[in-house]
C-alpha cells in the first residue's frame, strides 16, 4: 500500500509540475497583450489557424506546426488594423510601421512556438523575447575580446530547465536588410571561442590567442536566423554566404527557397536538440 501511495504521489507531483509549467507559458503569452499594436496580429494568427484546420483537414496540433510557414502572411494581413491603431496616436506612421513590424514579428514567432509547447509538439521549453538582460545571456551570451564584450543581436532565447542543456539564440528579422550581420559575426566569434584547447597550444599564432578571446564554454549554444524575408533577398549571394555561419536558417513563409528550411522545420530541429 505504501509503494502504491508513493507512486500516486509522484504522478500527482509530476502532473502539478506540468500544469505549473503551462501556467508559465500562458503568462508569457499573455504578457504580449500589453503591447499597443499586438492584438490585430494575434487575431490574424488564430483566424489563419482555423483556416488551416478547415482547408487542410488537419488537427489543431498539426495546424500549429503548419502555421509557422504563414507568419509573414499573418503579419502582412494585420498591418491595416495595426495602422488604424497607430493613426490614433498622432505619431509618425512610417516610423511606427517599421518598429511595430519588427516587434510584432518577434512576438508572433515566440507566440507560435509557445503554442507548440502547450500542444506537445515541443518539449517543456522556455521561449524568452528580448532576453538581453536574462541571467543566462549575461553568462553565456557575452564573449570577451581583448577585455571588451561582444553580444549577439538576439530576439528570442530558447532553453529548458535541465542543467547545462543547450541554449538556442534566435535572431528574428522581417527583412534581411536588418542587422543580421551582427548575429553572424557573433557566431563566428563563438566558433573561435569554443575551439579545441589543443589547437591553441599547437598554433600560438591563432587569432584566438592574438585577440585574447575568452568565453564560458560549458554549455552548447546554437544560433538560428528566423526571417519573413519580405523583400525576397534570401537567394542573394551575400545573404547565402552569411547563412553558412548559422546553425539553423528558417523562413516563415509558404514560398520555398532553395537550400533553406521553412519555419515548420524548427519543430523537428528543436526536438533533436532537446
Amino acid at each position: 500500500m505504501i509503494i502504491k501511495y508513493k507512486i500516486q504521489q509522484e504522478k500527482l507531483f509530476k502532473g502539478t509540475e506540468k500544469e505549473n509549467f503551462k501556467h508559465i507559458i500562458r503568462d508569457a503569452m499573455s504578457s504580449f497583450d500589453s503591447r499597443n499594436y499586438w492584438s490585430p496580429t494575434r487575431r490574424q494568427f488564430y483566424k489563419k489557424l482555423k483556416q488551416i484546420e478547415k482547408e487542410q483537414k488537419v488537427t489543431h496540433k498539426k495546424a500549429l506546426i503548419i502555421i509557422l510557414d504563414y507568419l509573414d502572411e499573418i503579419l502582412k494581413n494585420s498591418e491595416n488594423a495595426v495602422m488604424r491603431l497607430a493613426r490614433k496616436t498622432g505619431k509618425d506612421l512610417k516610423q511606427i510601421r517599421v518598429s511595430v513590424a519588427g516587434n510584432n514579428y518577434q512576438a508572433l514567432v515566440a507566440h507560435a512556438l509557445m503554442e507548440n509547447v502547450l500542444a506537445g509538439n515541443l518539449p517543456e521549453l522556455h521561449i524568452i523575447v528580448k532576453p538581453k538582460q536574462h541571467p543566462i545571456i549575461k553568462k553565456y551570451g557575452i564573449i570577451k575580446v581583448g577585455g571588451e564584450t561582444q553580444k549577439p543581436d538576439m530576439d528570442i532565447l530558447i532553453h529548458s530547465n535541465k542543467p547545462k542543456s543547450p541554449l538556442v539564440i534566435c535572431s528574428c528579422k522581417t527583412s534581411l536588410r536588418e542587422r543580421a550581420g551582427q548575429t553572424y559575426r557573433w557566431k563566428l566569434l563563438l566558433y573561435l571561442a569554443t575551439a579545441n584547447p589543443k589547437h591553441l597550444q599547437k598554433h600560438p599564432d591563432c587569432p584566438i590567442n592574438k585577440l585574447n578571446i575568452k568565453y564560458k564554454k560549458d554549455r552548447k549554444v546554437y544560433v538560428a536566423m528566423i526571417t519573413a524575408d519580405f523583400y525576397d533577398e534570401a537567394n542573394q549571394p551575400q545573404q547565402r554566404g552569411m547563412f553558412k555561419f548559422f546553425d539553423g536558417i528558417f523562413l516563415s513563409k509558404e514560398k520555398k527557397t532553395a537550400g533553406l528550411d521553412k519555419l515548420s522545420a524548427i519543430i523537428k530541429w528543436l526536438n533533436k536538440i532537446y
